[in-house]
């Protein structure tokens, strides 16, 4: 059966996620009271794993479709492994709760339903900085960097994780590149928590601030957040560079390690994303030094913090912005939209998406007075195929029509009308704030069990750019799957001569 293939390769990505649990548990043995359940839940995670690795089978060869069907199942067994400490260890003893936390955490939301994160012990908030760090550049890539026995069809996989088209990138060693992504990611961790630790920060806060960052989570290791940092200049800036880091495309930073900073610039996407921020930092201070009275620096200093963290799906707030101007209010709103540049650890529709939008929209305008005229979208000064045009298309479709469905779900549940959009606007895309009572200085636990369940898979269908997802709930997708592959037979035929 082609289902084999996916179980061994999920039992093997099972398998990294049980190891990673040992991380906090060791660290409950040698700084608090050991956290049984978490060596619990690694073992039932290899027990997991193992099954699968024995009744699955190896394949060196992968279709779309496997690849489809391997990153949602790895994403959806990582995240009901990853609630399990939560629940078994009584610190979130409803399984809607814990089932949320793990998602928000392993999808690098960064939404919470822990009132008070002081209250629990601290290989709990170490882990939950760790599914941030672990979910943020991406399980499959993370998987592709570091087995060996994966074949050159495997880039499938990464197809499925990452389905943004971006013309001119070409990956014929998808391993290759996986392996060295990685390493610039390992490198963006050691160094902003470096950075943040020598700007004031404990070891410990400074590392699972530093998950949260290059992730563009939101998770932080005490009650009191950032707001902690509001006044430390030093590490409020170290945390606007490494956001505005993480928004941005990873392979084009392996290209600035080749070709130097200078490529950065030449990349239409980035420098149209970098434009966005400006453009949101500039109408958002406007607002707080006209409408609100505050100081200049004090306004282009919290404008800059709140519209990078929410742009990129950070999800840290310096400032209580439910207090802001209107307008204000609503540039943040907007910001969650956008997202940061394809190949980032953001969420959201994706600057490159939105620059394919604009532009066709533009042709079509013109076509509408020459209808003969032919032009096409040119991205970096490639041609941009018309299925590319297509797909961007409909996924801001779809996008949409998943925001309105959950939107009316929530506010099913006795949310408000604007509470309930933008609660939606933040789960979709991966920021992990909102407004009203879903605020920064509020947590998402006011939320019922449904509406918690609404949210953990818009995280999911966030994360996963909707058709990994998606293409799941078509009857076609599954035909062949659970078919047993008939054993081949051979006749010999031939004269014979007594």
């Amino acid at each position: 059966m082609r289902i084999q293939i996916v179980m061994h390769l999920v039992g093997q990505l099972v398998l990294i996620v049980a190891a990673i649990m040992v991380i906090p548990f060791i660290y409950s043995l040698l700084w608090e009271t050991p956290a049984i359940s978490f060596l619990a839940c690694a073992l039932l995670g290899a027990a997991i794993g193992g099954g699968l690795l024995y009744f699955g089978r190896p394949s060196t060869a992968y279709s779309l479709r496997d690849g489809f069907l391997t990153v949602s199942s790895t994403w959806i067994l990582a995240s009901l492994l990853a609630a399990l400490p939560f629940y078994f260890g009584g610190i979130l003893p409803d399984p809607a709760d814990a089932l949320f936390e793990a998602v928000s955490g392993i999808t690098a939301t960064g939404a919470s339903v822990i009132p008070d994160v002081d209250s629990i012990p601290k290989s709990y908030v170490l882990w939950r900085g760790l599914t941030h760090w672990l979910g943020g550049m991406g399980i499959i890539v993370l998987v592709l960097a570091f087995l060996k026995n994966l074949g050159a069809d495997s880039a499938h996989l990464f197809n499925a994780e990452a389905s943004v088209p971006r013309p001119g990138v070409v990956m014929p060693r998808i391993k290759s590149i996986a392996m060295k992504l990685w390493k610039i990611y390992l490198l963006f961790t050691i160094v902003c928590g470096l950075a943040l630790w020598a700007a004031g920060m404990s070891f410990f806060d400074a590392v699972n601030y530093t998950f949260s960052i290059i992730a563009t989570g939101g998770y932080t290791p005490n009650a009191a957040g950032t707001f902690d940092y509001k006044d430390n200049m030093a590490v409020r800036y170290i945390l606007i560079f490494f956001m505005i880091l993480a928004g941005g495309n990873f392979t084009v930073y392996y290209a600035v390690l080749q070709r130097g900073v200078r490529e950065i610039w030449y990349d239409f996407e980035y420098r149209m994303y970098l434009l966005t921020l400006f453009i949101g930092v500039v109408l958002i201070g406007g607002a707080l030094y006209i409408g609100a009275g505050n100081g200049f620096w004090s306004s282009i200093n919290d404008s800059l913090f709140m519209l990078i963290s929410m742009q990129t799906g950070s999800g840290f707030a310096v400032s209580d912005y439910d207090t802001w101007p209107a307008m204000a209010q609503m540039v943040l709103f907007l910001s969650t939209f956008f997202g940061g540049c394809s190949g980032s650890t953001t969420g959201g529709i994706k600057i490159i998406r939105i620059i394919i939008l604009v532009k066709s929209s533009i042709i079509y305008l013109k076509k509408a007075i020459h209808p003969d005229m032919v032009q096409n979208v040119r991205v970096n000064g490639k041609l941009m195929p018309q299925k590319w045009v297509q797909i961007a298309q409909q996924f801001f479709f779809l996008y949409m029509m998943v925001f309105a469905i959950s939107s009316i779900c929530i506010a099913a549940t006795g949310l408000s009308v604007g509470e309930s959009m933008q609660c939606v606007a933040g789960i979709l895309g991966n920021v992990g704030l909102a407004f009203g009572t879903l605020g920064p200085t509020d947590s998402f636990n006011v939320l019922s069990s449904f509406a918690k369940y609404v949210c953990v898979l818009d995280m999911l269908l966030g994360r996963l750019e909707l058709f990994t997802l998606l293409v799941l709930l078509h009857p076609g997708f599954w035909q062949g799957y659970f078919v047993k592959r008939r054993k081949q037979t051979y006749t010999i035929v031939g004269n014979t001569n007594n």
